[in-house]
């Protein structure tokens, strides 16, 4: 968050920095991208900050889940050591535009 009082999550979740583990409009939460269950590694490479609503949905759902309609992979970057979320975009580029030449 830096300097600033409000930040978004990775789902563009509004977040407070006074508001650290209160469940209201603007409170989050820290945890691990990738759950220690699944083999998550106890670093900084695998902490993330996010609104507690986005931890309550998400449900340490690995390595995909869906927020809100929108789905998301974790990725993990070897040479750097840490992960980071990805939100999976559809192709919707349909080849066939129901043209014909």
């Amino acid at each position: 968050m830096g300097d600033k009082e409000y930040a978004y999550d990775f789902t563009g979740k509004k977040i407070k920095r006074s508001d650290y583990l209160e469940k209201n409009q603007v409170g989050w939460v820290i945890t691990y991208i990738r759950p220690l269950e699944a083999g998550g590694n106890d670093n900084i490479g695998n902490i993330i900050i996010m609104h507690h609503r986005t931890f309550e949905e998400w449900g340490f759902q690995y390595p995909e889940f869906s927020i809100a309609g929108n789905d998301y992979r974790i990725h993990y970057d070897e040479k750097g050591d840490y992960y980071y979320i990805e939100k999976v975009l559809i192709d919707d580029d349909d080849d066939d535009d129901g043209f014909f030449i």
